[in-house]
C-alpha cells in the first residue's frame, strides 16, 4: 500500500493530537494531592493570619495608649484611652477625659475604631492573662475599659496601671501592652508573659 503524502501528514497529525493530554486517573490523582495538602496547610494558615491580627491589634492598642498620653502633655489635660467588646468587633477611642457624669450617649458619640475582625479584648472574668485596666461598672453594656494620662503622661494613680489583653474570637493564643510603671511606660508581651 501507498500512502499519499497528505495521508501521511493526517496519520502524523492524529498521532500528535492523541499524545496531548491527561488521562482521567491522572487528573483524579492530581486533585486528590492537591485535597491533601490543602487540609494539611489549612490549619496553619489560619494560624498564621489569626497571629497577624493579633499583631496588628497589639500594635494598635499599643498606639493608642501612646497618642492618649502624648495628647496629655501636649494640652496639658488629662486624655484618656478607652476600650470596649461590641458582640461583633472589639473597639478603641482616643479623648480628652469625660465628665464626671457620663450617659450612654457620651459613650456611644466617641470616635470609636475597629480592631481588625476576630479580635476581642480579654474580659477580667477570665482566666488569666486578662484585662486589668479599670473598668467602668456605671456605663450600661458593653463594657468599657480605660486608662487615663495626665498633663506629665503619667497613669492617673496606681489603679490605672494594668494591662489590656487581646485575643482572638476562636483560640487561646493572648497578646497585651502592659502599663508597667507609675511613670507611664509600656511594654508588650503575649501569652504567659503577660502575667508578669
Amino acid at each position: 500500500m501507498f500512502w499519499t503524502v497528505n495521508e501521511r501528514r493526517q496519520q502524523k497529525r492524529d498521532r500528535r493530537q492523541s499524545m496531548f493530554g491527561f488521562t482521567l486517573i491522572e487528573v483524579l490523582v492530581v486533585m486528590v494531592i492537591i485535597g491533601i495538602l490543602a487540609a494539611i496547610a489549612a490549619p496553619s494558615w489560619l494560624g498564621f493570619v489569626n497571629n497577624q491580627r493579633l499583631n496588628s491589634a497589639q500594635s494598635q492598642a499599643l498606639s493608642t495608649l501612646r497618642l492618649a498620653q502624648s495628647n496629655a502633655k501636649r494640652t496639658q489635660t488629662m486624655w484618656q484611652a478607652t476600650f470596649r467588646n461590641t458582640p461583633t468587633v472589639a473597639q478603641y477611642a482616643v479623648h480628652q477625659s469625660p465628665p464626671s457624669s457620663m450617659t450612654k450617649e457620651y459613650w456611644d458619640s466617641l470616635p470609636w475604631q475597629n480592631f481588625d475582625g476576630g479580635v476581642r479584648i480579654v474580659d477580667n472574668t477570665e482566666d488569666q492573662p486578662r484585662t486589668t485596666l479599670t473598668k467602668l461598672t456605671a456605663v450600661p453594656e458593653p463594657d468599657i475599659y480605660r486608662v487615663q494620662f495626665k498633663s506629665q503622661g503619667n497613669p492617673n494613680g496606681l489603679g490605672e496601671m494594668g494591662r489590656i489583653t487581646l485575643g482572638t474570637r476562636s483560640g487561646d493564643r493572648r497578646k497585651c501592652v502592659i502599663i508597667s510603671t507609675i511613670l507611664g511606660s509600656m511594654r508588650v508581651a503575649e501569652n504567659a508573659g503577660c502575667n508578669q
